[in-house]
Order: structure tokens, then sequence, then C-alpha cells
């Protein structure tokens, strides 16, 4: 079997349609030929032929990785699950994680500070919480610990109540408890700890009604 043609697709320059004895054979990634050096005149076994139908659908993979990428930082277990519900075969994936590692693409650490930088500037939550969403995007258990701390929970628990507490405080005849079961369930689904709450609730409402609340 010999190469007889290696042509660029009008609709895709950087793939090539590979001709074998004047029969379209696949079309491949221009990267797939430069890696393998593939050439018009050159004779191909059976096993040759299998080794690139396998670069070729690696670099496919890879390429689908890079596109789910380049939405937002992804961690390493989002990857193979999305490359998973690709049908993608186990050990390509393995081969595209290997690749992506590389290629510095893929680090869970790097991922958990962009999670914790992006709650902290759009979406405010509590250390318990982040920790919970980091688990389900299949960060280790030791890379959440040592990063994620509860050093910032009232900070936060400030900016993602304060919105909030302002549309309650402006409804009439609101009292301190309707106030504080409101405002306090709104934090407590984001993950703040019950003295957090209490302690920002409390101080919320005094800092808007200026009228100190009794202690309970």
């Amino acid at each position: 079997m010999r190469i007889t043609s290696l042509q660029p697709q009008a609709t895709n320059p950087d793939r090539i349609n590979v001709f074998v004895d004047d029969q379209f054979l696949l079309g491949v990634s221009t990267l797939v030929v430069v890696n393998l050096g593939l050439k018009i005149g050159q004779e191909l076994t059976n096993d040759q032929i299998t080794q690139l139908q396998q670069e070729e659908a690696r670099q496919q993979a890879v390429e689908r990785a890079l596109n789910y990428l380049s939405f937002r930082p992804r961690s390493r277990e989002e990857v193979r699950r999305y490359l998973k519900r690709k049908e993608t075969p186990p050990e390509i994936i393995d081969a595209v994680l290997v690749r992506l590692d590389a290629l510095e693409l893929i680090n869970d650490q790097s991922f958990t500070e962009f999670w914790i930088d992006a709650r902290e500037r759009s979406s405010p939550k509590g250390a318990q919480a982040i920790k919970h969403e980091l688990r389900q995007k299949g960060v280790k258990r030791e890379v959440i610990d040592e990063m994620v701390t509860d050093e910032q929970d009232e900070e936060l628990a400030l900016r993602a109540a304060e919105k909030k507490a302002i549309s309650l405080i402006r409804q009439p005849d609101i009292d301190y408890k309707t106030f504080y079961n409101r405002l306090g369930s709104f934090l407590q689904r984001r993950g703040f700890s019950y003295e957090i709450v209490k302690k920002v609730v409390k101080a919320l409402w005094e800092e808007l009604k200026q009228e100190p609340t009794e202690e309970e």
C-alpha cells in the first residue's frame, strides 16, 4: 500500500485527505501528517495504517478537549467526564490527559484557585459550599482541604448578603425575626456557618435600621 496523494481538505486546510493506491483512506489532522512524517510515495503496512488511525483518534480527542477548555478552566476529572460522554475510549482519554498535563493546561491546584476567585468576585459563598462544589467537579479532597479555608467567610458573607439585606429592609414594618429568618436562610444556602450567619445578619440589621437587636 502506497500513499499516492495528500490533499488539504477544501473546507478545512488544517486537515489532510490521505489517499492510498489512488483510493481515499481517511482524513487526518495536519499535525498527524507531520508527526508521522507521511509523504507521497511512502509505503504503508497494515500496522502503520492502524497507527495512523489511532493517532488521528487521539488528535481529535485532544482538539475536543482543547475546545472544552477554551470556555473556562476545568478540573482534570471534568475533562475526563467530558471525553467519556463523547464516547472516547479509556486509553485515548488517558493519553489526552497526559498531553494536556505536558502542555500545563490542566492542574487541579490552579483550577481550585480559579474557582475560589470566581466565587469571591461574582457569587460569594462559604468555604463549605465551595468545598462541595469542588468535590462535585472531581478535585481531590487533599487539594480542597489545603486550599479552601473559612478565614474570609465573614467578609464574603457580608458581601453576599448586602444586596438582599437592603431589599428586605425596605419592606414596610419588617421586624428583626423576619429579617433574620429570610437573610439567614439565604446565607445558609450559600454555605456559611450558623455563627457567621448570626453575626452578619445582626451587623447588617443594626447598620441598615440603625437600631440594636436584642441578644438571643
